[in-house]
């Protein structure tokens, strides 16, 4: 039982995890070797096209998953969403899910015109240098160093960074609740322990 939802995460989503928390670590790299804007630029755009890479796939976890349950894709993001927590904390992340999808959605389409997306284009997907203590402790990168940063339509930011390690996690703990079995072996996303 969803061999098909299980495989894409782990042989897609996985590695274009990967390729995103590279393309950030690129980021850092560019930024310590020149904090001027024109000198990180090209490592930032690459960051957020890779960060919309894994948008899309993670997003392509719905469509997969509610084909082989049989359920309502709604259905099954707002049961996905309430199983996403910071990990070690009882921070509530339950928006980052639709965050991601939004991600996805901008970088298909530019503006977008669905108002249940928490934001309204791909201009709401920054590469921008942070202020302390911005989202929760330990999620991304310190303070100062930019990174992809979501802005949602209330005015929020959030570290795309923290996200979607949180998104993967829940997503596990929902397949596993209805029956998927994972490769045994640690899963490691954008440098935290996401535990199936």
């Amino acid at each position: 039982m969803l061999e098909n939802t299980v495989s894409h995460l782990i042989h897609n989503i996985m590695p274009s995890a990967a390729d995103y928390e590279t393309a950030e670590d690129a980021l850092s790299l560019a930024y310590a070797a020149d904090p001027t804007p024109a000198e990180w630029e090209a490592a930032a755009r690459q960051a957020k096209r890779r960060a919309a890479e894994l948008a899309i796939a993670i997003d392509g976890l719905t469509d997969r998953c509610a084909g082989e349950l049989a359920c309502s894709k709604n259905g099954i993001r707002s049961l996905v969403a309430k199983l996403c927590i910071w990990p070690g904390t009882n921070f509530d992340r339950t928006d980052c899910t639709e965050r991601i999808r939004g991600v996805a959605n901008a970088y298909k389409h530019g503006t977008l015109s669905d108002p249940r997306l928490p934001i309204a284009s791909e201009e709401d997907v920054l590469a921008v240098c942070t202020l302390y203590g911005m989202d929760v402790y330990g999620a991304g990168k310190y303070g100062g160093i930019p990174e992809v940063i979501v802005r949602d339509t209330s005015g929020g930011q959030w570290k795309f960074l923290a996200d979607v390690p949180v998104a993967i996690a829940a997503w596990m703990r929902f397949l596993i609740g209805h029956g998927a079995i994972f490769p045994l072996g640690s899963y490691r996303v954008c440098g935290v322990e996401a535990h199936p």
